[in-house]
């Protein structure tokens, strides 16, 4: 009190919300560096274990990862050789019709030979 009769607030009340700051500044960092989870949860018993799981889901996301890229290798394989077996199939059909006997005597004269079909068939000598 003063002498007129009027309270005061004492110099430690002024002075509280400046006192708070570097209390929160300190909670804040241990947050942020993890202390808060050494000193409260007593986390260094288990971070092991924790590193471990990690490590797995880690493990567990690239073999996923690969095997997803095997798949899509295979998908593109078989395009491929769907496209290959098209192909075969023409190329096979194309084969057929060269095989037969007028076609091959066509293309016989169009190059310019005198072979033609045999008029007696072949002599066997014993």
């Amino acid at each position: 009190m003063t002498e007129n009769g009027q309270q005061t607030e004492a110099p430690e009340s002024i002075g509280a919300g400046q006192q708070d700051r570097p209390l929160r500044r300190k909670i804040l960092r241990s947050i942020g560096r993890g202390e808060m989870l050494f000193a409260l949860i007593k986390f260094d018993k288990y971070f092991p274990h924790i590193l471990y799981g990690f490590f797995l889901i880690f493990l567990a996301i690239a073999v996923n990862l690969m095997i997803e890229r095997t798949l899509v290798e295979v998908e593109e394989n078989k395009a491929v050789l769907y496209d290959l077996k098209i192909s075969l199939t023409q190329k096979n059909t194309e084969l057929i019709g060269l095989e037969k006997l007028s076609s091959v005597q066509e293309m016989l004269e169009k190059a310019g030979s005198s072979l033609t079909i045999p008029d007696e068939p072949a002599v066997y000598i014993k």
